[in-house]
C-alpha cells in the first residue's frame, strides 16, 4: 500500500527536476568559486546544534526538535539550518585556515570605492 498524498508527491518531483536545481548549484559554483561549499545534509536534522550529539529522537514532531543530552529546544528546521552553516564553516576553515582575522575573500565594499 502506498503512502498519503502519492500523486501530488510524485507532481511536485517532476517540478523539482525540471527546474533543474542541481545545475543551479552548478552555475552557482561557476558564478561563485570558492565561495560556494556542499555541505553534506545527513543527520543535520538530529544533530543538536549546541552539543553536536546525533540523536534520532531528538525530533519531538516535524517542527520541534529537543535534545536529550543538553535540553537545548527549538525549531527543528533552524537547528538543522544551524548545523549547515556549522558544517560549511568548518569546511571554509579548513580551506583557507582558521578565521581569526576575519574573511580573506571579500567582496569590494561601495564606501570604499567612493573616495
Amino acid at each position: 500500500m502506498p503512502g498519503r498524498n502519492v500523486a501530488q508527491k510524485a507532481g511536485l518531483n517532476r517540478s523539482i527536476l525540471a527546474a533543474g536545481w542541481g545545475r543551479l548549484v552548478e552555475r552557482l559554483e561557476q558564478k561563485a568559486r570558492s565561495r560556494v561549499v556542499r555541505v553534506n545534509p545527513a543527520h543535520t536534522s538530529q544533530r543538536c546544534s549546541a552539543c553536536g550529539i546525533v540523536d534520532a529522537k531528538a525530533r519531538e514532531s516535524q517542527a520541534a526538535f529537543r535534545c536529550r543530552s543538553c535540553g537545548h529546544a527549538g525549531n527543528a528546521d533552524v537547528n538543522a539550518a544551524r548545523n549547515i552553516k556549522l558544517a560549511a564553516g568548518h569546511a571554509v576553515a579548513a580551506r583557507e585556515g582558521p578565521r581569526v582575522a576575519g574573511p580573506v575573500h571579500r567582496e569590494p565594499q561601495p564606501v570604499l570605492l567612493s573616495t
